[in-house]
């Protein structure tokens, strides 16, 4: 763009005129010096701004989330904390080095970290962090916390071995057994039906469907809903197999039986009884020959007896057992019975020939001026039957003498006793405590009368 010059003024009067094309020249040099500059800004290569521009940088990001150079905002110093860091500030990027200790960084091993706080504000923020082995994390922290909570995200490695895992569970999710089936619960053989698959089990002792009264753990293979097994052992180590298939119309389910796989040793291998754990409860033993400190064991036939015992069981089915315990240094035999279902019935004593023929006589507690005559007085307890013998000297209607026995019946016992020095009888009172007296007297002459014979046997019940 040119600028055009005017003309100058011409007149007679010089002096005005001159000064009319002085100002005109000051005027002209002024627009020449207007042209240059605007010719210099026309002829500038870079764009001017627009409105448009100004309206998008006004609306721009005016905090920086990294350095100029676009690499992070923030890094972390060796032995640093990330969470010390970035916990005042909001967005941003930030980079913690390996191997140098920094307090909170999540990477794997060695290797370095590079992360960016999303969103965040004084003590809140979530973000996301990659190591340099592409281990990825996520991030949180609140208010309340007082570090960074990391949750390492999972890989596509990961994901594959998760996608081919076992999507049918066979146990819980702490590992243990699926289920549970305690002792009253319905029946699990009915119940394996409506779970086609493989499934494991806890089973209760005392339950109805367990060959023996020992608790079981087991699992049940089933390729339709009718047709598998339910393999388990129980708590003395037994194997048992149970099969469930149709009946021979094919149209009702049924199961074979429990049958037991491995074969049971009734003795160690050299031939000698097998021992017991501590806190063995003998109920629950299978088949076999044992021995036992008797204070070592549960549910034997004496409490806190530290004899050796032997204890003989054999199992039938159903849950029903014979038990015989034989105390080894005086020969004392009881025997039990675990009836089906695992019903104890208790213990029996067996009473020998000998403890019969060699009774122990004791002697009568005498009282009120009583004394013995012409023999001892004694009683025993031979059964079910109580004995006394011997000749008391001693008054009637007073308590004369005491039996320190229990099992007396509660309303006590009356005997009729013969009277020495003359014929007749007394009536001989037994309270349940054990107390005697003699009341009454029916004889030929009652002033000769010397004493009392109690030569008698006399039933409990």
């Amino acid at each position: 763009m040119a600028l055009k010059t005017p003309r100058s003024f011409e007149i007679n009067d010089k002096a005005h005129a001159d000064l009319f094309n002085n100002m005109v020249k000051i005027l002209i040099e002024n627009d020449q010096e207007l042209l240059k500059q605007f010719n210099l800004h026309t002829e500038d290569s870079n764009p001017h701004i627009s409105s448009t521009d100004k309206k998008k940088w006004n609306n721009s990001q005016l905090y920086k989330l990294t350095n100029d150079n676009g690499s992070q905002l923030i890094s972390i110093p060796a032995g640093g904390s990330i969470y010390d860091e970035i916990k005042t500030l909001g967005a941003c990027s930030f980079y913690a080095p390996g191997g140098v200790g920094v307090v909170d960084s999540p990477a794997i091993g060695n290797a370095a970290l590079r992360g960016f706080q999303l969103v965040g504000q004084n003590n809140i923020g979530v973000g996301i962090a990659i190591d340099t082995l592409g281990n990825v994390f996520c991030f949180s922290y609140y208010v309340k916390d007082m570090a960074i909570n990391w949750l390492q995200m999972p890989t596509q490695n990961e994901k594959n071995k998760w996608d081919a895992g076992q999507l049918s569970k066979i146990t819980a999710d702490d590992g243990k057994a699926y289920e549970r089936i305690n002792a009253n619960d319905s029946s699990i053989l009915d119940r394996l039906t409506t779970l086609p698959g493989v499934h494991s089990w806890y089973i209760q002792e005392g339950h109805e469907d367990l060959p023996t009264f020992s608790s079981m753990r087991a699992l049940s293979v089933f390729s339709e809903n009718i047709y598998g097994w339910i393999l388990g052992v129980n708590n003395t180590g037994d194997i048992y197999v149970n099969r469930s298939t149709t009946d021979v119309t094919g149209t009702k389910q049924e199961w074979s039986g429990w049958k037991r796989l491995n074969d049971h040793h009734l003795l160690n291998t050299n031939g000698t009884r097998l021992s017991m754990r501590m806190g063995t409860d003998i109920l629950t033993l299978p088949s076999g020959f044992y021995f036992a400190v008797g204070s070592n064991v549960v549910n034997m036939p004496t409490e806190n007896d530290s004899a050796w015992f032997n204890i003989d069981v054999l199992e039938t089915v159903n849950g029903r057992k014979t038990i015989h315990v034989s105390r080894s240094y005086d020969n004392t035999h009881w025997f039990g019975t675990v009836h089906t279902d695992g019903i104890f019935k208790g213990w029996k004593k067996i009473v020998t020939d000998a403890e019969f023929e060699n009774v122990k006589w004791l002697n009568v507690t005498l009282d009120n001026g009583s004394s013995i005559g012409d023999r001892p007085v004694e009683y025993t307890r031979w059964g079910n039957l109580l004995l006394l013998r011997g000749h008391l000297k001693a008054n009637r209607e007073v308590i004369c003498g005491k039996i320190p026995i229990t099992g007396l019946p509660d309303k006590g016992l009356v005997v009729s006793v013969p009277v020495s020095g003359t014929t007749g009888h007394s009536k001989l009172l037994i309270y349940k405590t054990g107390d005697l007296k003699l009341t009454g007297l029916l004889s030929a002459n009652d002033s000769a009368v010397t004493g009392y014979y109690l030569d008698t046997v006399i039933p409990l019940n």
